[in-house]
């Protein structure tokens, strides 16, 4: 198995290695877990670092973009479940069978979950110990939980971030607060005041926090209407640009423009967490 390559320092000074198994997810849908798995997918590529993708969850998102470098695990369903506790082992066998194989050939592995499978992987972590394989094999790991400015996604935020440190004490926690519907500012004594006063905001002081900047629907819907990357985007001719979203000349230099800025700035926010840096064995 190779080592991970330590750079910059945690938040205790300790040196900081790269993640080698990146979890993203939250109990609470739509606040853009598979963006930020994609996002994080495209900035390891433009670093020049290999991955491979989970996806525990039915949507065609990641599949559609990364073709064969996505695993998608079914859902489990609970009616088996309660039949046979045992189930939930089986269901994620190709989990766990991806993140031995991550461990083995140092290609780092994004774990991309469902809202409605996130209490079940966390069940399943806390049933075969996983805490205790990542330790043993000294690989370095992250669960990057994605938070929208709205009471429930704050609160699914929350209960998340506490349940991955129960389970899961030795990974990393990280708190991506996604601007897409708005700033982190809510009016004194409100319901979203009050949940991210007395629990988000708490939560993002001892853990790693990134802030992810709004990108305007209007700049990044068309493409991911045609099924384009990140990466496809900022690379692209302008005549492309035109081509996938129907737009003027200047108006496609806008939206790329866009785009790139928001790749520029997001690049910046995950790079103290280390996500993008290449570690032995990425070119397995």
């Amino acid at each position: 198995m190779g080592k991970t390559t330590k750079l910059e320092t945690t938040s205790n000074g300790s040196p900081r290695k790269t993640p080698r198994v990146i979890f993203v997810g939250s109990d609470k849908g739509g606040v853009g877990k598979s963006f930020v798995s994609a996002l994080v997918a495209d900035l390891m590529e433009i670093n020049g670092r290999n991955f491979r993708i989970v996806q525990i969850d039915e949507q065609k998102r990641l599949p559609a973009l990364f073709g064969d470098r996505v695993t998608t695990v079914a859902p489990a369903r609970l009616d088996d479940l309660r039949r046979d506790p045992a189930a939930i082992v089986t269901a994620f066998d190709p989990l766990y069978a991806a993140i031995e194989r991550s461990l083995e050939d140092g290609v780092a592995l994004i774990v991309d979950i469902g809202g409605p499978q996130q209490v079940l992987v966390e069940e399943y972590c806390g049933l075969v110990d996983l805490d205790a394989d990542l330790i043993e094999a000294g690989a370095s790991a992250i669960w990057l939980v994605p938070a929208t400015a709205e009471p429930e996604a704050m609160g699914g935020a929350v209960r998340t971030a506490k349940a991955v440190e129960r389970v899961l004490p030795s990974v990393t926690r990280g708190i991506v607060l996604n601007g897409r519907d708005g700033p982190f500012q809510f009016y004194p004594g409100s319901p979203a005041d009050l949940v991210w006063r007395e629990g988000l905001e708490p939560i993002c002081r001892t853990v790693d926090l990134v802030k992810l900047p709004a990108i305007a629907p209007g700049s990044w819907l068309p493409f991911e209407a045609a099924g384009k990357r990140f990466v496809d985007v900022v690379a692209a001719e302008i005549p492309d640009i035109q081509a996938w979203t129907g737009r003027s000349r200047p108006a496609a230099k806008v939206l790329r423009g866009d785009v790139a800025a928001f790749l520029a700035h997001a690049s910046q926010s995950f790079k103290a967490l280390s996500l993008q840096a290449r570690g032995h064995g990425d070119d397995a």
